[in-house]
């Protein structure tokens, strides 16, 4: 019998011990972060958990003058999924939970060590409830007397609008759009005079012009809204235009407080459309047009900093032992095409179940509806 080439034997042995050898390591290094805090929940008998801190990303890194940057990214939702934690993988489609950024605002706001925060946004917009909740904590920002810059990095449409309008200022890099104050409630699908449909109604395709009929059965007027094997009556035609008129005069009332903008050029002149930085500032939406740069320094002398003596931190993250950073909650045997589905129906799902702060073009392009 032919022996196997011991270079080859070397090498596979040697790769087997780094593989078993990485396991031990990343065990004992775990098991002794969790003896040292072990030993700290011994003393006093009170458990010590691990610190949120915040991370540097830029400037002068032992300055006190903290700056802290909040993003606004993606489409706007409510809340964070408990399954949403990223774990290995991170967020595969880029979205901001409105109640995570909330959060986020209030710890600023009571840190005595941030001076200002910087609203970094590039939105097309989102859930009203989402949006709200970022306005609630920019609120609470500004009443600890710590001032709120927003930047606009590409686009802020709607929720965008919504969530930064109570800042002290809001600039927007060159090339970006803004605007598009208006409500949103969704396309009701309706197949008139459906005959034949192939794979499903929205997978599939569909024949129409009489053949196939639908009954929907259940309780409640109304219940089957958007059914779409029949027209809307006008009675619900009628409601969902209330509805969406109430979000609507709500985000106008938001945005003519806050930004003092003249609400009968907002009905008549600008509508829902978006804008130029240009005719962004000279309708109020913006003041002015700011690098990521210049927005840095501007922030910088509201705080009294003295030249570069800033420093730009992320919100508070729980840091993570070696083992959960490798084995993150995201690799359950869940393969990245699948997750990356499983995330966009969540966050479809979510933005199709009732009024948002985002205009047609965006959400047919993020759902197909």
């Amino acid at each position: 019998m032919s022996e196997r080439p011991p270079l080859l034997w070397d090498l596979v042995r040697m790769v087997i011990k780094m593989i078993v050898g990485g396991f031990v390591v990343i065990g004992l290094v775990s098991c002794g972060v969790a003896t040292v805090a072990g030993a700290g929940a011994s003393a006093g008998g009170k458990k010590v958990e691990k610190k949120a801190e915040s991370q540097f990303i830029y400037g002068e890194e032992d300055s006190d003058n903290a700056i802290m940057q909040v993003e606004i990214k993606g489409p706007i939702l409510t809340h964070k999924p408990d399954d949403a934690d990223g774990g290995f993988f991170g967020s595969l489609i880029p979205v901001t939970y409105g109640y995570e950024v909330k959060e986020q605002l209030l710890k600023a706001a009571k840190d005595d060590s941030v001076k200002a925060v910087m609203m970094f946004v590039t939105t097309p917009g989102g859930s009203i409830v989402g949006s709200e909740a970022i306005h609630d904590g920019v609120l609470a920002v500004k009443a600890a007397g710590k001032p709120v810059i927003s930047y606009v990095d590409t686009i802020s449409a709607s929720g965008g609008v919504w969530s930064t309008a109570a800042s002290d200022k809001i600039f927007a890099d060159h090339g970006s759009i803004i605007g598009s104050v208006g409500v949103n409630f969704g396309n009701i699908q309706y197949f008139d005079d459906p005959i034949a449909v192939d794979g499903g109604i929205f997978s599939g395709g569909i024949e129409t012009r009489g053949g196939v009929k639908t009954k929907f059965i259940g309780a409640g007027l109304g219940k089957d809204i958007g059914n779409p094997f029949r027209p809307m009556t006008e009675r619900e035609e009628r409601l969902l235009n209330q509805m969406a008129e109430e979000f609507y005069v709500k985000f106008l009332d938001h945005v003519v407080e806050n930004r003092g903008m003249d609400r009968q050029a907002l009905i008549e002149q600008h509508g829902a459309m978006i804008y130029s930085n240009d005719f962004a500032q000279q309708y109020g939406y913006i003041d002015d047009t700011k690098t990521y740069q210049e927005t840095l320094a501007y922030i910088g002398q509201q705080i009294g900093a003295e030249g570069d003596d800033w420093k730009l931190v992320s919100p508070p993250t729980i840091e993570k032992t070696p083992f959960e950073e490798l084995f993150g909650a995201r690799v359950k045997g869940v393969n990245l095409e699948q997750a990356a589905r499983i995330q966009h129906s969540a966050m479809c799902k979510e933005l199709t179940a009732g009024p948002v702060a985002m205009s047609t073009q965006k959400l047919v392009g993020l759902c197909g509806v």
